[in-house]
């Protein structure tokens, strides 16, 4: 019974097949070239909802033991690498440092006391009975251990010493990037989830980054060094760009308030992981703009023209030729003028015979000049049998970087 219900599977897929050339009243399924050439917007499986930003974010901490004694910059300033953003109030680092030193110099004084000590203790052994002799091991494994935890602490404030001394050696703080101020929180505070307020933040504008996110429903599609395309969502412009890092750590925050974006595959009530891309070019994107991130599968290599899988064409080594719907809707065979086979995409440029606009017929056997074509087209074209875009499903409201 179930082989027979597999022969029967095989026989079912095998006449569908067959039917995308021809059906039982002469009729040939035929599609647009547009479509099949990539030159409409059917096909694109994955696609993620994302935003221009800055390059980067660098945070600029205060010491905790040292006073600002005052802000060169605020909120908003373009900052230049090396500008001086805040200084500190030298007077007080002096004093520490100094205290620390003494400090320093006393431990080590104690130290020489209690290694002269045991020395002592040592000598004076000698010159006692056996029975005293066990009480001077127990005064020397005493002093022995003194002085270890001396020695430890000496190590220990050495390195405050040293931390002082670099401190007060480095007034101004200096900005590490070019960029802009974005926050600067003098009275320090904490974020939404308790973390400690850095003391500056600064947005680089040495370029664009893309901020997307992915859901972990299908976190699978991208990695680290995914290439992907940029898509912007007014026009035809695209970008290139690879995926630098994915943020599993920190899922965004999230509510209940959500909505659906058509253009998007990020779907449903679940976790989203921010990720970010690092553009090959960011001329002609603006800060804040929202933009489709998709994985590049090719379709972020545009050609002019129409260039032609090369198993639609026939005869390509001498006369080639498609089956094509002429102008009164039946097929025929269409002669064509091919450039160069192109390799590495298994296509040929089409120089003349065909048009974005035509249909043509995926070769078959049982083709026949004259046959009644059905039209295939984006028109046509069902989203629920797998494949293309998800639907009106889409992006998360409330998030950062979402479009909403």
């Amino acid at each position: 019974m179930k082989k027979m219900a597999l022969l029967l599977a095989a026989l079912l897929l095998l006449s569908s097949l067959a039917g995308c050339g021809k059906s039982s009243k002469g009729e040939a399924s035929v599609e647009s070239v547009s479509m099949i050439c990539g030159l409409s917007g059917v096909g694109q499986v994955d696609r993620f909802a994302g935003v221009v930003s800055a390059q980067g974010e660098t945070k600029i901490a205060k010491d905790e033991i040292r006073q600002v004694a005052s802000v060169a910059v605020k909120a908003g300033d373009e900052v230049k690498k090396g500008q001086t953003l805040f200084t500190y109030d030298q007077t007080q680092a002096q004093l520490d440092l100094e205290k620390a030193q003494l400090e320093l110099d006393q431990m080590k004084s104690t130290l020489s006391a209690k290694q002269e000590e045991k020395a002592r203790l040592e000598r004076d052994k000698s010159n006692v009975s056996p029975d005293q002799q066990l009480q001077y091991d127990l005064e020397i494994r005493e002093a022995t251990a003194a002085i270890l935890e001396q020695q430890y602490n000496i190590s220990l404030k050495e390195k405050e010493v040293q931390r002082l001394t670099d401190s007060v050696g480095k007034a101004e703080i200096t900005s590490p990037v070019d960029g802009r101020v974005q926050t600067v929180n003098e009275n320090g505070g904490t974020d939404s989830n308790g973390n400690q307020l850095p003391f500056m933040t600064i947005v680089e504008t040495g370029g664009f980054r893309i901020k997307g996110y992915v859901n972990e429903n299908n976190a699978s599609v991208l990695t680290e060094g995914t290439a992907v395309v940029i898509r912007s969502r007014v026009s035809d412009q695209t970008w290139k760009g690879t995926i630098s890092s994915i943020d599993w750590n920190n899922p965004a925050q999230s509510n209940n308030n959500y909505y659906y974006d058509s253009g998007s595959s990020d779907t449903g009530n679940s976790s989203k992981y921010p990720f970010y891309v690092t553009l090959s070019s960011s001329d002609g994107l603006l800060m804040g703009q929202h933009v489709y991130i998709e994985p590049d599968h090719g379709q972020g290599q545009k050609q002019e023209g129409i260039h032609l899988p090369a198993y639609y064409i026939n005869d390509a080594d001498t006369s080639p030729w498609v089956w094509a719907q002429d102008k009164n809707g039946k097929l025929e065979k269409r002669s064509l003028t091919l450039g160069t086979y192109e390799e590495d995409l298994a296509t040929y440029p089409v120089e003349s015979g065909l048009a974005a606009e035509d249909y043509i017929a995926f070769p078959d056997d049982t083709l026949k000049a004259g046959m009644t074509c059905v039209t295939y087209d984006e028109g046509t074209f069902d989203p629920g049998m797998g494949g293309g875009d998800m639907g009106d499903m889409g992006d998360m409201s409330g998030v950062d970087g979402m479009d909403g």
